[in-house]
């Protein structure tokens, strides 16, 4: 299907187009609601609401909070986006009896505008999509074309900050586009990457810079929305200067599968991050070189494959950025996860744990880590603290940042990159440590 860019781009999570729908929704529950005032409809009207709305939070519970099909955090705003679309389908499900026959349509119509805006506010919510092409699982980014991005500069002598000067015409914001990652060794079945290059990489003679690798959360997609519009802030004030981003996918297939961010379940997601994505940045983009310019970062699922990825290759990874990351490979259950991701090895799933693998490979060295999560993301705050312990035991710099009043969402992500990169400027010489 060839969807138009324009159309795939249009934001779902905040712009005209979702007030335009959540507008329209509003509407269309005036209309319902404003009947000839009968005893009957002002009994019928408030009855529908509670109970549409009802209905609707317990069958969330128990497919959420019993059953636990969603192996995630639902988000209080995503229950309230669930529950407000419960009871504005059961007015419109009253007003299917009793009424004229062009109530009767408006209701109908009505169920649909409900529904779609409802659907659009918990994929915002969630932070499972933020465009149409996220529902479509479409890329709105184009193909990167990287011929002349190559290693052709190399930086003078000391930190980039103290001998760069922004030239004239340099470009004010990053831009983003999509590359293919060859799977060389790992043959793991991974979608297209995003990249994320700041002003100073658009230059005809770029310097070099570090390299973030992030991974997103299960389900999910590579997406540099969140760390490009940080980056941009921080380019802003800093020359241009920011790291490359490659948002890379450790989850295969449509998204929904978990591999494990290990080598053999689900294919060889472990070799694919670790060997065929650094030996493809290293061929592709001019970057600096050293672990401590390269950094491994993610959310929950992406933020727990991240530590552990830091915790096995230290030489590749001098930087990790956990945000609300998972104790350690999850399928819902650890006997789950033993029985289908570990062949039923019990040591095997012992030793995929953050805080195991972090023990096995003490002390570090030279590693940052930086953890992040927001103080409604039980229990995923949880794990941050836990395993921050671990990495501060272990021998590395931590530091854990929490956001107030955010949960499993977008505003941690971008609380947890606003308050890591700060710390990160002065490693990569892209700014001064005094």
């Amino acid at each position: 299907m060839d969807v138009p860019v324009w159309l795939l781009a249009i934001r779902i999570d905040h712009g005209p187009a979702i007030w335009a729908i959540r507008l329209i929704a509003v509407a269309f529950v005036l209309v319902l609601v404003i009947r000839r005032p009968t005893r009957r409809w002002l009994l019928t009207a408030p009855l529908a609401l509670l109970g549409g709305a009802l209905l609707a939070l317990a069958a969330t519970w128990l497919l959420q909070d019993v059953l636990d099909v969603f192996d995630s955090p639902m988000e209080r705003d995503v229950r309230l986006w669930i529950a407000a679309t419960g009871a504005a389908v059961g007015l419109a499900i009253a007003n299917l009896w009793l009424s004229r026959w062009w109530r009767k349509l408006v209701a109908v119509f009505a169920i649909a505008v409900f529904a779609l805006c409802g659907a659009l506010g918990v994929a915002s919510a969630s932070g499972i999509a933020k465009n149409v092409g996220d529902l479509l699982d479409m890329p709105v980014e184009q193909p990167l074309n990287v011929s002349s991005l190559a290693p052709h500069s190399t930086n003078p002598p000391g930190a980039l900050a103290a001998s760069w000067t922004a030239p004239p015409g340099m470009p004010t914001t990053g831009t983003e586009g999509t590359v293919t990652i060859p799977a060389t060794a790992s043959g793991f079945p991974a979608r297209d990457a995003i990249v994320y290059l700041p002003p100073a990489a658009r230059l005809p003679d770029a310097p070099a810079l570090p390299v973030v690798v992030f991974m997103s959360g299960q389900p999910g997609a590579p997406d540099v929305s969140d760390i490009g519009a940080s980056l941009d802030s921080f380019a802003a004030e800093h020359g241009g200067l920011a790291p490359i981003v490659v948002s890379v996918d450790q989850l295969g297939g449509d998204g929904d599968d978990n591999p494990l961010c290990i080598d053999g379940y689900e294919g060889n997601a472990q070799t694919y991050v670790n060997v065929d994505v650094p030996a493809y940045i290293a061929k592709t983009f001019n970057v600096l070189t050293g672990p401590a310019n390269w950094t491994i970062a993610g959310f929950s699922n992406g933020g727990g494959c991240a530590i552990r990825f830091a915790a096995a290759f230290p030489e590749l990874w001098g930087n990790v950025i956990d945000i609300a990351g998972e104790l350690g490979p999850d399928l819902g259950s650890p006997e789950e996860t033993i029985d289908e991701g570990f062949g039923g090895d019990v040591k095997a799933y012992d030793h995929a744990q953050a805080g195991a693998m972090l023990a096995a490979g003490a002390p570090f060295a030279d590693t940052d880590a930086i953890f992040a999560d927001g103080t409604d993301d039980e229990p995923f705050l949880s794990a941050s603290r836990s395993v921050s312990a671990a990495a501060a035991e272990a021998g590395m710099r931590t530091s854990l940042f929490i956001s107030p009043g955010t949960g499993h969402d977008v505003d941690t992500i971008a609380y947890g990159f606003d308050h890591a990169f700060p710390l990160l400027y002065p490693r990569w010489g892209l700014a001064s440590t005094g």
